[in-house]
């Protein structure tokens, strides 16, 4: 018996197929049929972010198969009435709650759907009505994870229901939602306790005011998960618990000597925290975090000091929004303390300056009366002696921020960027931060290609995803295909390969056949002239999960960003840029009748939107 025809090898290789190859492979023999179709099915996913939508007969006819469903807009498709083996439901639907009809056509069919699901273990849900939110709560035994978003849990009922649920769950996240935790009376004693829960994101807000009571309230209900591993709290109103927090990280004095990963927000539409409060809490933090971040709190010198004091042997994550003027110098002394560390996401920007050891390159933009300091920035040479920060974090495996200040400089000062980049040979996920601070079409970043000494980053042999937005870039097909050659695992850009829109295409369905994703950051996909660059600015949310978890679910990922609008502009047919190596890719994407990668996918159970 040979190797592909042993069912328990099948069932590996299908972990790692994706739709068009499994649509490919049932259609290699009754054995694979047999294999593939269930992976085929397993998960079903429709929303903004999925570009086809479930063919609703092959749907209906492999309902059984279906394990993890991802929806994300309206209109519902009624094809799942027979579906009881669902075991992930994520849904985040776009509609208003107010509107009788919709709630008729989508809540009461899912709430159906839930009911009829006992297996389910994880549900995601944004703005649920309380039905929907009961039948999870009372007809899922085996539930292990739960999101909630938008939800309204102030009935004592529903808060009753509720904390019976946690008793059970291992993870459960909060945002934007009301719970009624006043109906368990202020002490904690009388409380249940939540010994199962490993992992909390705690976002509940209060309803006209700030209540003190409501924060102490919150504080007791996360004391209540002895075994907490991972805590992240956002808080709507009111100062900055600070004596609750360094409670928390306290191993001596709080109930959850356990955690290892906390992050602490605050909503974009309260003005920045001062950084003194953020040192404050490093400062007193005895717990040894392996993860930390923060969300609208400066971070400067002194909570760069604090945290590399306290937590430079231990921290593996760091997570950092709203930096402050020196952001870039203290996140590269961090980089440069922090030998664990293997994931930096900062939404700020990074200065090449700071990257390069070059102290005050801004005050070099001057020069003799009547020049600009535009055009004077042109003439700022690299210094022939630079001493760059040596990275502690040999074993980064991501990296995310901004890379600024490159704009009109030497191509040296890029090539010298990129030989540091180089050095962190472990590299997964490269690219900016949640939030980028480069405008659309911006030319302040890194040129992808091989002119601009691209080929310097060869030793990154591990890397799987590229990020960088909206910056200008002018690839070609020999960078594309460099790429792909030198990162044998890349599988992932996110970002414009090319500032023409009809390039972006021709491009996209190269790294497509490769096998590479695209998505873009705008659906705007204006070209621009050398002279213009927008100032508009990137968007990112800072609560999508981190590249981890978006891999795992997604990654939240995701995650990241809509489709361009070359996803709705199909060609009629692709140019053969290498016919060569067009012809290989092409048999090695091929099925067993020697069809082509792109016939494959009409194989797929998904039509076009």
């Amino acid at each position: 018996m040979q190797a592909l025809e042993v069912p328990e090898i099948l069932q590996v290789l299908g972990d790692f197929l994706d739709y068009p190859r499994l649509a490919a492979a049932t259609a290699v023999c009754k054995s694979w049929n047999t294999t593939f179709t269930p992976f085929l099915y397993r998960k079903l996913e429709w929303g903004y972010g999925f570009p086809r939508r479930p063919r609703a007969f092959v749907v209906e006819d492999n309902v059984n198969h279906i394990r993890i469903i991802k929806i994300r807009r309206l209109p519902w498709i009624p094809s799942l009435t027979d579906c009881t083996n669902l075991e992930e439901a994520h849904l985040d639907l776009t509609f208003d709650q107010d509107e009788d009809d919709n709630i008729d056509t989508t809540w009461i069919p899912l709430t159906t759907l839930v009911r009829q699901n006992p297996k389910l273990v994880t549900v995601c849900v944004s703005k649920p009505g309380n039905e929907f939110l009961r039948a999870v709560f009372t007809c899922c035994p085996h539930l292990k994870r739960l999101e909630i978003a938008g939800a309204n849990l102030k009935a004592y009922m529903m808060t009753d229901i509720f904390f019976n649920v946690c008793l059970r769950l291992e993870e459960l996240k909060m945002a934007d939602t009301t719970l009624n935790l006043k109906a368990y009376g202020i002490s904690w004693e009388n409380w249940p306790t939540f010994s199962r829960i490993k992992k909390l994101w705690l976002g509940i807000t209060h309803e006209r005011h700030w209540d003190a009571c409501q924060l102490q309230q919150q504080h007791e209900f996360i004391q209540q998960c002895p075994n907490l591993e991972s805590l992240t709290w956002s808080f709507s109103r009111g100062p900055l618990p600070i004596y609750e927090i360094k409670e928390l990280l306290s191993p001596k004095k709080s109930r959850c000597p356990k955690i290892k990963a906390f992050e602490f927000h605050y909503p974009g539409f309260h003005p920045i925290l001062s950084e003194d409060k953020l040192a404050k809490i490093l400062r007193g933090c005895k717990q040894n975090l392996t993860s930390f971040g923060s969300r609208q709190v400066l971070f400067g010198e002194a909570s760069g000091e604090a945290l590399i004091k306290g937590l430079a042997s231990t921290l593996t994550r760091l997570r950092i929004d709203n930096g402050g003027p020196n952001t870039g110098s203290v996140l590269m002394k961090i980089l440069s303390s922090c030998p664990c560390l293997v994931y930096v996401e900062c939404s700020t920007t990074l200065d090449v300056g700071d990257m390069l050891g070059v102290p005050s390159i801004k005050s070099a933009k001057t020069g003799p009366p009547g020049i600009s300091k535009k055009k004077v920035a042109q003439l700022v040479p690299l210094p022939k002696s630079i001493h760059p920060p040596e990275w502690a974090c040999k074993n980064l495996e991501t990296l995310r921020i901004d890379i600024g200040g490159l704009r009109d400089k030497e191509s040296e000062w890029q090539r010298a960027v990129l030989k540091q980049l180089a050095k962190l040979k472990q590299l997964r996920v490269l690219g900016r931060g949640s939030v980028s601070h480069s405008g659309v079409g911006s030319r302040d970043g890194l040129d992808l290609r091989l002119e601009a000494g691209l080929e310097i980053l060869s030793s990154l042999t591990k890397l799987e995803r590229l990020r960088y937005g909206p910056l200008w870039q002018e690839m070609s097909e020999r960078d594309i295909k460099w790429m792909v050659k030198a990162w044998p695992r890349f599988s992932y850009l996110f970002g414009w390969v090319h500032h023409s829109l009809d390039r972006r295409i021709e491009l996209k369905k190269l790294l497509n056949r490769h096998g590479v994703t695209v998505e873009a950051c705008y659906a705007i996909g204006p070209e621009f002239s050398d002279s213009e660059e927008s100032d508009e600015e990137s968007g990112g949310s800072y609560l999508d999960e981190d590249e981890d978890e978006d891999e795992d679910r997604d990654e939240d990922g995701e995650e990241d960003g809509e489709e361009d609008e070359e996803e709705d502009e199909e060609e009629d047919e692709e140019e053969d840029i290498d016919e060569g190596e067009d012809e290989e890719q092409e048999a090695g994407s091929s099925d067993h009748n020697g069809d082509s990668f792109d016939d494959i996918q009409e194989l797929s159970p998904w039509e076009d939107d």
